[in-house]
């Protein structure tokens, strides 16, 4: 996606990309971008509510029910309170237009990651006891196998594919980054899924480690109710809430390129009415044209004209635009996520198909439209392509086979 975004040039987006490559597909693609982005940043609202509602659930209940059956008790453990409580923490940060205006907020999060990691770390090597208050007889860690069976194996890939989506962040860093060129570009790809693989890595293996099979998805279910752990809950609250705007930057992207598409067909149905139908103006036009090329004008320029004064016009709304898909996005996002206490199989099939298709499917699909020599990039082009288009359906058969069994 990088090389494609430098090849057709800045600024960039899917919506330019795609434009330049598959253009019969440019609305599908912006639609998908934003739906999944939607879909995660909606998860992190609920993510964020049930995080606090589990860590205040250990501080504040006693076992006595005078306390516990307080208003104030159960204001604070309800989870409506804290999705409002997300949407308002996230407010201040949903209004940044660069990714580099978000780049404290990032740095901010990732100190609440290795607070993450660095507990788990500690838990598998002893620190601290991953089994208190156990009771005798019985106990929280499972067996460890060295490997698994195939379609154990497969039927977890949507998770590896959810983990590192994160490709529709490339066109902002395209546009923002000083200097421009794919080795610098390269660097900042190098860097970023590196660091995150180790992260991803720690966390898997020593999470593992710790409970064997008995490990869950969320691991910190898996912990003692302590306050170390209820700390670590309040953490990820902090997290997600600044991790929010890096989903919500993309969509709002790919939705302000659709709404400036149908904007601008607005325009021209418009100017087509108030012109008169194309039959009706065919010999009229020929007529002028004609007329225009006796006086020396090029006839194409009137039609230029009024295509760059359609732009200018939708130009002139990018302002309301923003503010607009900004509030409509934060409010759907926070209804969603009033109305939905569980987005776990909506998200697996977000990540099946959304995250797959924005990881696999069209970065092999645009950077061979647009890259003309066969060369081994283009080559690997071509297999990344071929590897979504046979993790999709595979994903969804694993998901639906799964949530039938249950």
């Amino acid at each position: 996606l990088s090389k494609a975004a430098c090849i057709t040039g800045r600024p960039s987006s899917f919506y330019s990309v795609a434009l330049a490559s598959v253009p019969r597909c440019t609305i599908l693609i912006d639609l998908a971008v934003a739906l999944k982005c939607f879909g995660v940043a909606t998860g992190y609202l609920i993510t964020i509510s049930d995080s606090m509602v589990d860590a205040l659930d250990h501080i504040l209940l006693t076992g006595d029910p005078a306390n516990d059956e307080r208003f104030f008790i159960s204001l604070l453990l309800s989870r409506h309170f804290w999705v409002v409580g997300a949407l308002v923490s996230v407010l201040p940060f949903s209004f940044y237009r660069t990714l580099d205006e978000l780049k404290k907020a990032s740095a901010l999060a990732l100190v609440f990651v290795f607070m993450l990691v660095g507990m788990i770390i500690a838990y598998a090597n002893g620190v601290a006891d991953p089994c208190m208050g156990i009771e005798d007889g019985e106990t929280c860690r499972g067996d460890m196998d060295v490997y698994t069976n195939l379609p154990l194996t497969l039927s977890k890939l949507p998770i590896f594919v959810f983990a590192f989506t994160c490709h529709q962040n490339i066109f902002p860093i395209v546009n923002e980054i000083e200097l421009l060129s794919q080795y610098r570009l390269n660097i900042v790809i190098c860097c970023s899924i590196g660091f995150a693989l180790v992260l991803f890595y720690l966390v898997a293996l020593e999470g593992y480690r710790t409970y064997g099979s008995l490990v869950r998805g969320d691991i910190l279910l898996n912990y003692p109710e302590n306050n170390q752990v209820t700390f670590l809950r309040v953490c990820v609250a902090f997290m997600l809430t600044l991790h929010y705007p890096l989903q919500l930057d993309p969509s709002r992207r790919c939705i302000t390129s659709l709404v400036k598409v149908i904007i601008k067909w607005w325009y021209q149905k418009q100017y087509d009415i108030a012109e008169g139908t194309p039959g009706d103006r065919m010999g009229e036009i020929e007529m002028e044209q004609e007329e225009q090329s006796k006086a020396g004008k090029d006839p194409a320029y009137y039609e230029m004209s009024h295509k760059n004064a359609i732009q200018q016009t939708v130009d002139k709304n990018d302002e309301m635009l923003f503010y607009v898909i900004t509030a409509s996005f934060l409010s759907l996002s926070f209804m969603l996520a009033m109305i939905v206490e569980d987005l776990g199989v909506i998200l697996a099939l977000v990540g099946a198909t959304g995250s797959t298709l924005v990881s696999y499917v069209l970065p092999g699909l645009i950077y061979v439209k647009v890259h003309p020599e066969m060369d081994l990039s283009k080559v690997m082009a071509f297999v990344q392509l071929g590897l979504g288009i046979a993790i999709i359906p595979l994903a969804l058969y694993f998901i639906i086979t799964k949530q039938v069994s249950h």
